[in-house]
């Protein structure tokens, strides 16, 4: 990746990921091929989790005081991010061992840690993958200690309710319908109150009122919204 950051130097545009000043952000898999919100020349992250770190330094308490953090299915640029920063006690849980940045093997319906064993839970475009959400979110909620807070980020259509079918098994067919062969379903206007039955007080970030400017230089997308979610502190419920 340093190779090919090198040959997208310039001054146009800036990943807060890696602090890398870049003339463009390239397609997936691609050296050269540019697109105007794709992944970071230098360290591969993807507009979300420039928008995710982006929103987690500015708008949030994470790089104050100790924090154990979870992060489901770590993505190596945002993880990096979160590794490097000492008040910070990074946890990477994934289904497989996928490199460094996952430390525990788990399930996200299942998580194999205690009640109440995290400050934080970074939770980026997860839940669509998984059939049993409900389940996944209450472990989430379950994780967390009283105060703690998740960051949640899913695929979002903002105007209709979640749309899925668990009948719908046929990769292409879920692609279609769902955006990718590998999710269930494509979240809508009642995601807040899914998030809700768990246990969370939910506030939801909106990437359409992020400036333009701002979403041109950090190559952003309008669709990339956040979930900010609050276990409340105990005898608060």
């Amino acid at each position: 990746m340093f190779f090919r950051g090198i040959l997208f130097l310039g001054w146009k545009h800036r990943c807060p990921c890696c602090g890398w000043h870049v003339r463009a952000f390239v397609d997936e898999g691609s050296i050269i091929k540019k697109t105007a919100t794709g992944y970071c020349p230098r360290c591969n992250s993807k507009a979300r989790h420039r928008r995710d770190w982006l929103y987690l330094q500015e708008k949030t308490d994470l790089l104050t005081g100790a924090k154990r953090v979870l992060e489901v299915a770590p993505w190596r640029s945002l993880s990096r991010c979160l590794q490097k920063e000492r008040n910070i006690d990074f946890v990477g849980v994934d289904l497989k061992n996928a490199g460094p940045h996952v430390n525990t093997i788990g399930d996200i319906v299942d998580l194999p840690f205690a009640n109440a064993s995290f400050d934080v839970v970074i939770c980026i475009h997860v839940l669509e993958h998984i059939q049993d959400d409900a389940k996944a979110i209450s472990e989430l909620y379950r994780i967390l200690r009283p105060g703690g807070w998740a960051l949640i980020s899913v695929p979002l259509l903002l105007d209709q309710p979640t749309r899925e079918d668990p009948s719908i098994t046929d990769p292409m067919e879920r692609e279609r319908l769902f955006g990718e062969p590998s999710h269930v379903r494509y979240y809508g206007t009642d995601t807040s109150d899914r998030l809700s039955i768990a246990g969370f007080d939910v506030e939801q970030d909106l990437a359409a009122e992020i400036p333009a400017e701002r979403r041109r230089r950090f190559a952003l997308r309008d669709d990339e919204n956040v979930f900010h979610c609050f276990k409340a502190p105990d005898g608060l419920d």
